[in-house]
Formats: structure tokens, sequence, C-alpha cells
């Protein structure tokens, strides 16, 4: 089996951070490492991540720059250059993952390929009341469990109650266009390495498309576990989501086409010859 690296993406929401965390120490497989990608968090997020690493089995590093507004991009890079692992599962610090996620992204990882997951979106109502629980638990990921407590039932459920059998097959079945979804995805550090990382130009808006649109370039077909490692998404605000930011974000997103551009014009390659920070 490969070494396997799952980055975490956080800025200054250390409850959120909490239990992602917990829910990645509660994995099916204990076998990797997390990368804590920290984009200038204060010092209740640092402390939060040193109880984590104290206690948790799976080793777990920090790796922060300083805050100079959104820079997912670059500490993204930063932490990619933090690894050694061959292949790297992608979350953010506002989802709780699935206790099969890391075993079904590394059971689905093929060369030649990146893999696509799937979020549930919850609500405010239902993310208060996680966020007033103490611990995660296996529970959280229950259809049932999520109606009790303030989430509407939809199709999504299926994702958590059809047989496990059936949705490796709904996998393969997949009739949706699949894309790199930041949140939940996965590839090899070499394939992330060989497309020159993530583009350091982005703010927030089309970041992960870019880059995902680049390793399709670069010649890999993306794969779905859509229906069998999912994460749910915590509700929260978006404070630095600016709409003139994401148009120039769009018109600088690569696109896919045969024998396009794969490398990113301001990625990894360029952060480790500049970086101060």
């Amino acid at each position: 089996m490969v070494a396997t690296a799952v980055i975490v993406s956080t800025y200054n929401s250390p409850r959120y951070l909490d239990l992602c965390l917990q829910a990645l120490r509660r994995q099916n497989v204990q076998n990797f490492e997390i990368v804590v990608a920290d984009d200038g968090s204060g010092d209740e997020t640092r402390a939060l991540v040193e109880d984590h690493q104290d206690k948790a089995s799976i080793e777990i590093k920090h790796v922060w720059q300083r805050d100079a507004g959104f820079r997912k991009t670059r500490i993204l890079n930063k932490s990619l250059a933090a690894t050694h692992a061959d292949y790297l599962i992608f979350t953010d610090g506002d989802c709780l993952a699935h206790p099969e996620f890391v075993a079904e992204h590394i059971k689905t990882s093929q060369p030649g390929t990146y893999v696509n997951g799937s979020l549930i979106r919850l609500n405010s109502r239902l993310t208060e009341h996680i966020k007033s629980l103490d611990l995660v638990h296996e529970d959280m990921f229950d259809s049932g469990w999520l109606r009790r407590h303030g989430e509407h039932y939809d199709r999504r459920f299926l994702r958590l109650s059809l047989p496990y059998r059936l949705r490796v097959r709904l996998n393969h079945w997949s009739k949706t266009t699949l894309y790199w979804l930041g949140s939940n995805s996965s590839c090899f550090r070499k394939d992330a390495i060989a497309v020159n990382g993530f583009d350091n130009r982005f703010t927030y808006g089309y970041e992960d498309g870019d880059f995902g649109n680049r390793l399709e370039n670069y010649g890999l077909t993306p794969q779905t576990v859509r229906w069998t490692a999912l994460a749910l998404h915590l509700d929260h605000e978006k404070p630095w989501s600016d709409p003139l930011e994401i148009e120039r974000n769009r018109q600088r997103e690569t696109p896919i086409e045969p024998g396009g551009r794969y490398k990113a014009v301001d990625g990894l390659e360029q952060l480790a010859a500049t970086d101060s920070d």
C-alpha cells in the first residue's frame, strides 16, 4: 500500500477543524498522515493542532503561513512540499470525513487517474447542533440521524443508506461530469508535482477547477468515489468571496483541451524559489 497523506486546508475555524480532525482520527484505516494546511490562523488553531498531535496515533503535521488574504493555493503547495507521501487526499477543515473516506480513496487510486468524491452540505441548524457536540460519532453519517436533527431528506442521503455493493456499482455507473473537488479529491503526489501544483495566482473561486483541468491536460482520467467516500460539509459564511476576484479567476482557469497547458504559471516551482514565510 502506498504511503498516504490527507491534506486539510483551514483558516481561523478551530471548532470546525477540531471536528474535522476527530473524523479523520476515526477512520477505518490508520496508515496515513494528516497535514494541516493553515492559511494564517491564530494561536487558538495552533493550540488545537498541538492537542491533536499529542493525542493522535497517526502523525499530524502543521504547515502555516502568515495571514495575507485568501492564499489557499499557496498553502496547499507548501503542504504538498512538506510531505513525502506517494498519494495525497485533499479535504477542507469544514468537512467531516465518513469513516471509509480514506480507505475508499486509497482503494480506488490507480496510476493515470485522479479520484473525485462528494459532499453532503448540511444546513445551518444541523451544523449548529453538531458544533455543540463534544465528539464526532458514526451516527452522524446515518441518514435517519441527520433527519432527526434538522436536515431535510433528499436523494443525497442515498449515498449513506444504500447497500455498499450497490454504491460501488453506482460509482462505475455515474453519469455525472467528474471534476476536482478540493474538499474531497485525491491524486498521486508525482502527478501534482508534474503539473507544478496549484496556481498561486488564484484567490477564492475556480482554483480547484484549474488544478483538476490541468491534471486532465496532463493525461489523467478522473475516477469517482461519489457513492462510497463522502464528507459532511458544515455550513458557514464566506466573507472572502469577492465577485470581481471570482470573475478574474474564471478567466485564468485553464480549459481542458487536447495538448493544453498543464503546468501552473505560478505554482510549486515558483513558490520554492521565492518563499519567505
